[in-house]
């Protein structure tokens, strides 16, 4: 069954989405959305963003499963920490109370997700922690939710840009990927060593500011970009300052492949020195990386240049290395609050599923009660009828099959006149009484139709004890007591027993 995702973001400028269609054998990009944003003044367009949103995405022909939006760069702090452990949940219950002490008096309360990058030189785990203050991320929920979209991932762009480039690209083992997503007013950073995230990270560097395509007279008023395509635009000085904060971040990490190659998106797209001015400054080649086996109507370059909002959808179905904001009490979602609604009907299916159940163990239990009940009956009627009168039942059915054999004459047990010697006889009558019970024998008499056996035990229960047994021997039709009396001398129970055969 076919999944649809839908990630959502935007900047002063645009309004973009991507609706992702995933399923086990297909990958198809369905629609890659933009719009121009309306109205002059900053506050003014943020103000707006819920319609232009809901106009962005009103036309999309199905509604999708999961909604994906981002936390812009300038809301989030970054803070590089080492651990000696990868376990995510002991790092997720360490990093809360350093990451404070980082972070600058706050008006609200902060929301810390993180991502590991690796190992440094000395072996320890590098964590990267991502903050967010809970206001800011209850702003862009509401904003979202306004335009008809219930968002269940609020992500940063410079992890959601992870989740595109390794389901988007096919990433090579033995290179260096450095994927520059160039925004309005800040650049998103993410660095692979093949499929591994080595960093993130942000720089308040953007289009507005390294190219300033805007009208000098309406600050507010930036120009359709796409405009600018195909002759792109020449960079600003202010470039090479941004250029030299990258390769430090490239110098820090110390990548383990010669080979770096950068992967500009986003508005760098249109800078059209851009990739002339990374191979002088750092020797690093700009390359695309080969497309997996994806549909997509549009260009590439489509893609490339919208690649936030096809992150962002990606991210719905990747979950490595990833960031979520939409945490503890803003978790609640759209679909939750579905489950929630029927929780209360699947509870009482569930409760009368588990009373039928006890109620078919109780019956079934009273049924093989009143079965046993009848056949104990029935063998003790024909255990009567068949024995000699007198014998006790300890084992009726095996007791009728020895009293049957010795009347036909074809007893495999035992007979003692014929098949078994006077010491197996003993045997199997020494055996026949419990170890337990206290019994000396002294005197053991046998002939053709009886046995005869003396001795001394400890109470008259165990005379009885001792009578049982002898009576389920199958070469034994009747045990009777002949004496049974208390020795004053030693206070047991001199006892003499006749077995007959």
């Amino acid at each position: 069954m076919a999944r649809y995702t839908l990630g959502v973001c935007w900047d002063d400028v645009t309004v973009q989405s991507c609706l992702l269609k995933t399923g086990m054998t297909e990958f198809v990009l369905e629609k890659l959305s933009h719009a121009r944003r309306k109205g002059g003044q900053a506050d003014i367009r943020e103000q707006g963003i819920s319609r232009e949103i809901k106009d962005l995405t009103g036309g999309l022909d199905v509604v999708p499963d999961t909604c994906v939006s981002f936390l812009s760069e300038n809301e989030i702090m970054y803070r590089s920490l080492l651990r000696p452990f990868s376990d995510r949940k002991k790092v997720a219950d360490t990093i809360g109370s350093e990451v404070e002490t980082l972070l600058p008096v706050l008006d609200s309360s902060i929301i810390v997700d993180f991502v590991l990058l690796g190992r440094d030189d000395a072996g320890l785990f590098r964590v990267e922690a991502l903050s967010a203050r809970r206001s800011s991320v209850q702003d862009r929920i509401d904003q979202i939710k306004a335009a008809g979209l219930d968002p269940e991932i609020i992500d940063s762009p410079s992890a959601a840009l992870v989740a595109g480039a390794r389901n988007i690209f096919d990433l090579q083992g033995n290179k260096s990927y450095l994927f520059l997503h160039m925004g309005w007013r800040e650049t998103s950073l993410a660095i692979l060593e093949g499929k591994d995230l080595r960093y993130v990270g942000a720089f308040p560097y953007g289009f507005e500011r390294l190219c300033s395509p805007v009208d000098p007279e309406k600050k507010d008023s930036p120009v359709d970009v796409s405009d600018l395509v195909p002759e792109g635009v020449c960079s600003s000085e202010d470039l090479d300052s941004y250029i030299r904060e990258v390769l430090i971040s490239l110098h820090h990490i110390g990548s383990r492949h010669k080979e770096t190659v950068l992967v500009p998106l986003g508005y760098a797209r249109y800078i059209k020195d851009l990739s002339s001015r990374f191979e002088e400054a750092g020797e690093i080649s700009t390359e695309i990386p080969e497309l997996k086996e994806i549909l997509f109507e549009g260009p590439v370059e489509d893609i490339l240049v919208h690649f936030l909002p096809v992150s962002l959808a990606c991210r719905a179905i990747d979950r490595t290395d990833t960031i979520n904001f939409r945490q503890g009490d803003l978790s609640y979602t759209r679909r939750m609050e579905w489950l929630k609604g029927y929780a209360g009907v699947w509870a009482k299916v569930g409760a009368a599923l588990v009373l039928l159940w006890f109620i078919s163990i109780g019956l079934d239990t009273y049924l093989k009660a009143q079965v046993n009940q009848d056949l104990t009956e029935k063998i003790r009627q024909e255990f009567t009828a068949v024995m000699p009168k007198g014998t006790p039942m300890v084992d009726p059915v095996k007791q009728m099959e020895q009293h049957l054999g010795r009347l036909t004459g074809k007893s495999g047990v035992g007979d003692p006149g014929k098949n078994d010697s006077s010491l197996e006889i003993l045997k199997d009558i020494s055996g026949s009484i419990s170890k337990d019970i206290d019994v000396a024998l002294d005197n053991f008499t046998l002939d053709e139709t009886s046995i005869t056996i003396s001795g001394s035990t400890k109470s008259y229960d165990n005379v009885e004890k001792i009578k049982t047994a002898l009576s389920s021997l199958p070469f034994v039709t009747e045990v009777k007591i002949i004496t049974a009396n208390v020795d004053k001398t030693n206070q047991r129970v001199n006892v003499k027993l006749v077995c007959k055969r």
